[in-house]
């Protein structure tokens, strides 16, 4: 198993994907949006991300999980290791970016769908003759593309208080 694997398996998981079920649509988007918004901790694992109809996705990470699915199947050298400290305190920052409050009226997959999605069009997509979007020029192009949170303005706007309250407007990653 080559470190790649390795390090993606132990993310897998951290984020409770230890198993790589891979077979629903959800649990993937589900896969995708978590290590979209790992990696913008500092945690590189070097996927990349384009946009998709349901938010970030990156086919080399799709591809990844299914060849390493395969893998731990006859090999498990990924046993012997563990994340170390600084590693282990970027996933508790996720875990904390990512915590979806009983308060909230979402599911996980939306949730996450939605900070992905929300940072993705702040940071990454193409504004033409903008640097740096405000909130309702990003919700505007969110609902253009996703119109199901059209009508959830006050869930977005507090998603987008989460990536705030975490730096994640302000700057692209947090390293």
């Amino acid at each position: 198993m080559n470190k790649d694997h390795i390090l993606l398996k132990l993310a897998l998981d951290r984020i409770g994907f230890s198993d790589i079920q891979l077979d629903g649509f959800t649990d993937r988007k589900i896969l995708q949006k978590k290590i979209y918004l790992l990696q913008l901790t500092g945690i590189d694992l070097g996927f990349r991300y384009n946009w998709y109809v349901k938010g970030p996705y990156s086919p080399a990470l799709a591809d990844a999980a299914f060849a390493l699915r395969e893998e731990i199947g006859y090999d498990k050298e990924y046993e012997g290791y563990l994340l170390n400290p600084k590693t282990e305190s970027k996933f508790e920052k996720l875990d904390e970016i990512i915590k979806l409050s009983d308060t909230l009226e979402a599911e996980e997959h939306e949730w996450l769908e939605l900070l992905a999605s929300l940072h993705y069009l702040k940071h990454i997509a193409y504004w033409s003759g903008k640097d740096n979007p405000s909130f309702e020029e990003v919700f505007g192009k969110l609902i253009k593309s996703k119109p199901q949170f059209t009508d959830k303005k006050e869930l977005v706007k507090t998603a987008w208080q989460r990536l705030s309250d975490n730096g994640l407007v302000e700057s692209k990653t947090l390293e």
